[in-house]
């Protein structure tokens, strides 16, 4: 986007991924950010060490390669750190790029090859920045967004959201495009909304709001519905702005969502009996949230 970027990570769990990482496994990984000026100072000291006996040194090393894997923190301050290196050396300038900290929600994720609504949702809605943002007509149209790559035929890609939409990495594309496509383009859900969204007419014109040639509400009749307390399709929610997948602090099933207030319960009131709360705006399904917004849960109109 123009002035940030959305990433839909799996981070594994740290303690079970480096499980059986021997010293040597960190300090070889140590090659693969041997184009940073630390890194070759910390390969030459390694080389050092090796030749001077000093393994004490050697294991700290490692520990401090240890701390920079599977941690997304550390991963958001490295990736942000050298976006701000290169565009800063194109562009002459030097300082600063980003204005804050990064933002993350907790989403329940794909359980042995079973889908995940919450990464589909959150999938979609990324892949629909650019047209929330008027900065495309299609979402294949930005060359900056998965499903543009997976369309021309990036294969890694393609498992991406394979994973995200089925669960599966290894599934037929053609199968997963046409049902993620649906998602993107408004077209299956929309023929089940409520009541005050059940449109007439046809031959492509716009029709009480509708425009059935693009397969979507028009923006004025999206905030009509919303003010008058009716709830959209999921496919049309996901082409607003909604909050729930960047200030909703986690984002799945009651279960899930429960799970982790109980890992959590001290950080909470008393007077809170569970985690999961009702997600509004929209036919969300079985999606449930951790934080309960107040007011402007899906904003229409604006990019995110």
């Amino acid at each position: 986007m123009g002035n940030h970027f959305h990433l839909l990570l799996e981070v594994p769990d740290k303690e079970m991924a480096l499980a059986r990482w021997s010293r040597e496994d960190y300090l070889q990984k140590l090659g693969v950010f041997k184009s940073e000026w630390t890194t070759k100072q910390a390969l030459d000291e390694v080389e050092r060490c090796r030749e001077m006996g000093a393994e004490t040194r050697l294991d700290e090393i490692a520990e401090s390669v240890k701390g920079r894997l599977f941690d997304l923190s550390m991963f958001m301050k490295e990736l942000k750190l050298k976006m701000t290196l290169a565009y800063n050396k194109k562009h002459g300038r030097c300082g600063t790029l980003w204005e804050g900290p990064f933002k993350s929600v907790l989403l329940q994720g794909a359980d042995e090859g079973e889908s995940s609504d919450a990464l589909r949702m959150v999938a979609a809605y990324i892949d629909l920045n650019p047209i929330r943002a008027g900065l495309a007509k299609e979402p294949e149209g930005y060359r900056w967004c998965s499903y543009a790559a997976a369309v021309a035929g990036n294969r890694g890609a393609r498992q991406g959201l394979c994973y995200a939409v089925t669960g599966r990495s290894r599934m037929a594309w053609k199968k997963v495009a046409q049902e993620y496509r649906c998602l993107l383009y408004a077209k299956g859900e929309e023929v089940t909304a409520d009541t005050n969204l059940r449109r007439q007419g046809y031959g492509g014109q716009a029709v009480d709001g509708y425009n059935k040639a693009k397969g979507g509400f028009s923006q004025e009749k999206i905030k009509e519905v919303l003010e008058s307390g009716g709830r959209l399709p999921v496919a049309e929610a996901l082409r607003c702005r909604v909050r729930y997948f960047t200030d909703g602090a986690v984002l799945g099933s009651q279960r899930y969502v429960d799970d982790f207030f109980e890992c959590k319960r001290d950080q909470f009131g008393a007077r809170r009996k569970d985690g999961g709360r009702k997600m509004r705006g929209a036919q969300w399904g079985d999606l449930r949230v951790l934080r309960d917004l107040k007011a402007e849960v899906i904003e229409v109109g604006r990019s995110q």
